[in-house]
């Protein structure tokens, strides 16, 4: 049995979100220690319910392909989440704004391809993908809550910084 036994998502391989916790932890106290910036990008999947009504296999399928592509598209030293049916979630330790804004841009085109009937998924499924860089002392959650909301349209991304 391997020691990733219940912090991996059966679906994709990714961390599941109650894991996030132990990870954010640590790499905030790094992040603080070394004054290196932390960034979280949000991956959603938009009209998840017209792919649920699709059946499962055309679910599990874009699942595992999305999941995959992050995987090459990310650091060794990143993390990937599945934050909920539809989310992922990628921590990108020491990547300031710029390389935050410069990740949800590849990641947006590359999905965008996607979407035009270039990727290995139905040109159907529409990704949204934002950002937000922690490079302050304030509490995590406004990083993460900008970078959800980020993924939504019409947002751009952004620098949460505290007071």
């Amino acid at each position: 049995m391997s020691a990733d036994t219940g912090i991996r998502d059966a679906v994709t391989g990714l961390y599941v979100r109650e894991y996030f916790d132990d990870v954010i932890a640590r790499e905030l106290e790094r992040s603080r220690r070394h004054g290196i910036p932390l960034s979280v990008v949000s991956v959603v999947i938009r009209d998840f319910d017209r792919l649920v009504a699709a059946g499962e296999d055309a679910t599990v399928s874009v699942l595992v392909e999305i999941a995959r592509e992050l995987g090459r598209n990310v650091r060794e030293t990143d993390h990937l989440f599945r934050w909920e049916e539809d989310e992922f979630l990628l921590l990108l330790f020491g990547a300031d704004a710029a390389a935050c804004a410069l990740k949800v841009q590849q990641l947006d085109q590359l999905f965008r391809r996607w979407r035009d009937g270039g990727g290995p998924i139905p040109a159907a499924v529409r990704i949204r993908v934002g950002g937000a860089t922690h490079e302050d002392d304030i509490v995590f959650a406004s990083v993460l809550q900008a970078s959800r909301a980020m993924a939504r349209p019409g947002a751009a991304p952004a620098t949460v910084k505290g007071s």
